[in-house]
This record gives C-alpha cells, sequence and structure tokens, in this order.
C-alpha cells in the first residue's frame, strides 16, 4: 500500500472500529494496518477537550501522534498505553485541541507584500493623509507604499493624485485598497508606469485607470492587470523581495493555527507564477513552512487558450509533500466597491453599470469546459450574482459534456446570490467559499454595499446557512489581505463574524441582515476545517482528528465551543502541530 492509501485505509477503519463514543478497543486496535501501530507514540496529548470534527464521535479525552500521523483517538489510557519512553506527553490542562484551520482563500504572498507598507485601516480620509505625511518623513527616500484605505472615504469616482501629489510632489507613491481590487497611485508613479491620456486599458470598463473629464488619469487605478503594470513600474516584484516577506509571515501564519492553505493566486514575476509559488517549496525544504499548500494557477484575463497547457506543467513541476498545483483560479470579476464586480440588475447608484468581466460567456463556458476535460477543479472568484451564475452555468455544462468525475470546484466570495442560483451549489456539488470576516454589519456593508445593490438586495447579502441548508457544502476562507473593513488572516475571528455577523470587539454591533444566515460555532469551524479539505480534495487526509490523518492539531486557550462566540477573536492558539511537528509554541 502506498502512504496515501494507508491514510485512507486507517481513516475508514476508525469508523469501523468504534465501541462506543470516543473510544477503541485495544483488539480493534491490533486490527489496524502494521504501519499504524508498530513503535511507540511520539506525542500523547491528554487531560483535556478534543473536539474531533469528524470521525464516530465529536469528542474525545486523549490523542496519540507516531511520525506525521494520529494513531489514536479515544480514552486516556488507551493513548497512554501507546506511549513509550521518549514519548512526550503535552498535558492540555483542561483546554481545547482541535484540527489545525485549513483556509480555504488566501493569498500568503500578496498580503506579505501588500500590508508591509504604510497600514491605512483609518477612520477617515484627514487620517489617512495625515499617516502618509508622517510616513513620508520619517521615511525620506525610495517609493512610497500601503494598504487598507476604504472606499467609503471617497466619492463613488475614486480617490484622486491631487490629494497625494499634494503631500508626495516628487516621490512615486502608491496604496492599495483593503478589498486588494484597486490603487491609489500619485501622477510620480503615474509618470513611472508610463500612464498617460493616450494609454489604453488593459481590459477596458473592467482593468483600467479611471480618468476625468479631460481623459487625464486621476490616480484611481482598478483590477489586476493594471494595477500590476503599474506596481511593477514602480517597485518591480521581484522572486526574492517576496521570499523574504512570506518568511516574516510564516510564524503569525503558524500562531493563528493555520495548517494548511488554499493560495487563491500569487503575483506572477513577469508572467511566471511557478517562480513564486516555488517559494513554498524553498520553505519546506528548509523546514520553515508550517503549512501544507494547495496553490493555483489564475487567469485573470485573455488569452485563455493556453490555460491546461500551463496548469499542467505546473501541477508536474511543482509537486512535493506539502506544495501542490491542481486548481484553476479563474478571476471571474472585481468587487463591487470599484463597480467592477458583475451584477445581473444594474448598481443602484450607478444605473448604467452592471460591472464586468473579463471573460464573454462564450469564454466562460470555453475555459469551464476544457479546464474540466483535462481533469482539474475551478476556483471562480464571483463577487457579483451574474459571474456566481455563468460560472455555474459553465461547470453544469462542462459536467454534461466531459466524462464522469469526482469534481471539487470551488466558487468564492458570493457577496450576492441570485434567490435562484443558491440551490445550484448543492446540486452541481460546488463549494460554496465564502470570506465569511466580510459579512459583519460593518459601515462598508452597511452603507457602501446596501448602496451599491439598493435595499432589497442589500438586505440579502451573505447568505451562508442558505447554501447549508440548501444541502450545499461551505468553506471559510479570509481572502487575507482583501476584507471590506478590516483585514485580517486569523480563522478564530473570521469563525467569530460568521456566526455573530457582526464587527469583532463590538458586542452590541449592529447584526447584519439576514440575522438567520448566523452560522452555529460548529458550522462555523467545520467550514474552517472539513468543509476547506473537502473543497481541496483532502478531507481524507487532513480536517478532522481522526485515526489515520496527518496530526494537523491545535491547542486552544478557550473553549470556542462554550464560550460566548463575542469572546471568540480574545482565544489564543497556545500550540501549533503540523505533520506530527510542533509549529507553533506560546
Amino acid at each position: 500500500m502506498n502512504r496515501r492509501s494507508v491514510l485512507r485505509a486507517g481513516a475508514a477503519m476508525t469508523a469501523a472500529t468504534a465501541l462506543a463514543p470516543g473510544f477503541f478497543a485495544s483488539d480493534a486496535r491490533a486490527q489496524q494496518p502494521k504501519a499504524m501501530t508498530d513503535g511507540p507514540a511520539d506525542f500523547v496529548f491528554h487531560n483535556g477537550l478534543v473536539y474531533t470534527v469528524g470521525g464516530p464521535a465529536p469528542w474525545a479525552d486523549a490523542v496519540a501522534v507516531r511520525g506525521t500521523t494520529i494513531v489514536h483517538v479515544g480514552d486516556e489510557a488507551g493513548a497512554k498505553a501507546m506511549a513509550g519512553p521518549n514519548t512526550q506527553f503535552i498535558d492540555l490542562k483542561g483546554r481545547l485541541l482541535m484540527p489545525g484551520f485549513v483556509e480555504g482563500h488566501t493569498h500568503p504572498f500578496l498580503g506579505a507584500f501588500m500590508t508591509s507598507g504604510l497600514d491605512l485601516q483609518l477612520a477617515n480620509l484627514p487620517e489617512v493623509l495625515a499617516a502618509i505625511k508622517q510616513y513620508a518623513q520619517e521615511n525620506p527616500t525610495g517609493p512610497i507604499r500601503g494598504f487598507g484605505w476604504r472606499v467609503d472615504m471617497f466619492p463613488p469616482e475614486g480617490p484622486n493624485r491631487a490629494e497625494l501629489d499634494a503631500i508626495l510632489p516628487d516621490r512615486p507613491a502608491f496604496f492599495f485598497a483593503i478589498d486588494g481590487h484597486s490603487l491609489w497611485a500619485n501622477s510620480k508613479a503615474l509618470e513611472m508606469a508610463g500612464v498617460s491620456r493616450d494609454t489604453p486599458d488593459p481590459i477596458p470598463r473592467f482593468s483600467y485607470y479611471a480618468r476625468d473629464q479631460n481623459g487625464d488619469p486621476t490616480g484611481y487605478v482598478l483590477e489586476t492587470n493594471a494595477v500590476l503594470s503599474l506596481v511593477n513600474a514602480v517597485e518591480p516584484i521581484s522572486a526574492q523581495a517576496m521570499g523574504r516577506l512570506l518568511e516574516t509571515w510564516l510564524p503569525k501564519a503558524a500562531a493563528a493555527g493555520i495548517t494548511t492553505v488554499f493560495d487563491a493566486g500569487v503575483p506572477p514575476v513577469g508572467s511566471d507564477q511557478g517562480a513564486i509559488i516555488d517559494l513554498y517549496v524553498d520553505a519546506e525544504k528548509r523546514g520553515t513552512l508550517p503549512f501544507r499548500v494547495s496553490a493555483s494557477y489564475s487567469v485573470k484575463s485573455l488569452p485563455i487558450d493556453n490555460v491546461v497547457a500551463e496548469m499542467s506543467a505546473l501541477n508536474k513541476q511543482i509537486a512535493t509533500e506539502l506544495v501542490h498545483v491542481d486548481i484553476v483560479k479563474i478571476v471571474g470579476d472585481g468587487s463591487q466597491g470599484g463597480y467592477t464586480a458583475w451584477l445581473l440588475e444594474p448598481y443602484a447608484d450607478m444605473p448604467d453599470s452592471t460591472g464586468g468581466s473579463p471573460f464573454t460567456e462564450d469564454q466562460w463556458h470555453q475555459l469551464i469546459g476544457m479546464v474540466d476535460a483535462a481533469g482539474f477543479d475551478v476556483h471562480v472568484h464571483a463577487c457579483g450574482e451574474r459571474t456566481a451564475r455563468v460560472a455555474l452555468d459553465a461547470i453544469e455544462k462542462a459536467i454534461a459534456a466531459n466524462p464522469a468525475r469526482e469534481r471539487r470546484n470551488a466558487i468564492a466570495h458570493l457577496v450576492y446570490v441570485d434567490d435562484a442560483d443558491s440551490p445550484r451549489f448543492a446540486k452541481l456539488n460546488v463549494t460554496a467559499q465564502f470570506s465569511a470576516y466580510w459579512s459583519s454589519a460593518d459601515p462598508d456593508t452597511l452603507e457602501n454595499m446596501v448602496a451599491r445593490y439598493g435595499e432589497a438586495r442589500g438586505n440579502k447579502l451573505y447568505r451562508t446557512k442558505t447554501i447549508l441548508n440548501q444541502g450545499g457544502r461551505v468553506s471559510f476562507g479570509t481572502d487575507w489581505p482583501a476584507a471590506g473593513y478590516f483585514s485580517t488572516y486569523e480563522p478564530l475571528k473570521s469563525i467569530q463574524v460568521g456566526i455573530t455577523r457582526q464587527l469583532v470587539g463590538l458586542k452590541d454591533a449592529p447584526v447584519l441582515s439576514p440575522a438567520d444566515e448566523r452560522l452555529t460555532v460548529e458550522e462555523a469551524i467545520h467550514a474552517n476545517t472539513m468543509g476547506a479539505a473537502y473543497q481541496l480534495r483532502m478531507e481524507k487526509e487532513i480536517g478532522s482528528i481522526e485515526v489515520g490523518k496527518r496530526a494537523d492539531l491545535i491547542v486552544l486557550s478557550q473553549n470556542i465551543l462554550k464560550i460566548d462566540p463575542h469572546e471568540i477573536h480574545k482565544t489564543r492558539v497556545e500550540l501549533g502541530m503540523m505533520n506530527g511537528i510542533i509549529r507553533h509554541q506560546a
């Protein structure tokens, strides 16, 4: 048997050998595969609560780990019976042990890059401008960049370079919006990028340079193609710089309890996405990678004829124990904040626009059909409901046209989904991937989103529970660094918002309508563990604490299933283990 077969056999045997909830008989253990029972355990976790998420029972008393694998889930006596002279006993002291978090959609490289400059998650425009001015004085040379300004700081036409030019007339500067989809640049940055009245937009009406009445660029730059062209002109993205930035974030990820990530798109070096993804492999070789990685090949614009060939090449090129590339990420539209999300009906506050997509409907069907025929899954960025519908249409058509197989497609963000489309997630077995942290009743959602959609649609945002009630699958991911109001990579905060639909830290804050879309604690944890693991085809190896699965475990300072959900964000990850190795210890 190969390693994966052993893991699956062990996981299956867990269910078959249960005597009582959370307990296993010694004779049942003796029937497990030899590889599972040889030698003493390396770790025994005991004297606490074990929330398994999956398996024959939700709770257990102790866990034993040998090598990379969980070898006992059940009673404390059984775990201790597997100990040897070198076994490390970890006394939980009543704390909660649960599976490590599986992030179903995040951007470690983009997050490390965007958030390494000036933090502009501030209350208003005067505070932002004051922060930029002070930062410029304290850092008198070189380009200036930052992240976090919010669209509600500006009128619908967006920010203007004049506000930056008054502070920074001679130095290039650019600042990412908190949604990660747009940029605010000064005149010097536009000049360095060669952006003028005569510069064509990369994708007209979708990825473009906003212009004033005279046709001159205002400094508001929208969507990836236009944004990257300016960033690379001012401060080129290099693999070396990205590697250094990633290294600073890896311990933070481990401290947040993250043991697996789906990287939903890396910034390319030129057109080479593999050069950045390979940096994960470099970290793995050095032993500094604290999580396993499912990476994606991103498609942001035309041409699409080469997608399958390039995806296949990356899939073969990058395939290690912890890092693999086997999903095609399709950037299907933009964001509501910049009026680039693709809607079925016009924006309420811009009635001549329904937003846009880099692809026509025919191109959508062609792209997803080709990817599906090649045996790869798609992961679609869909903030707008038309994008969700067209993606579902294309997936449904591909299922009908191509040979039967087990598909694990996902559609992400789903700010608003039309009533007619939400049951299709269950019907087509498409995971609804939510950025739960966005679903709070914060000023961005209450003011900007409702303004964009109008009250009728604006009161039906982020309907996570609806998908579950209709039999669909849900996963969580922070989409770090992108956000609506506050940016975070910490799953515990995302889980809290998925449960409360309120801003973190404000117990009496408004609840986002519909209030009955709030998840239970169990549902939210499942979305950030088994739900995301299923999405990534890893549910037989990770996502729950079961015999035969990988030892991806975290110890929390509080039992998040019992405390007030508004206090979840205060919980600390006091120990993190991935693949049987302790990666974080507070």
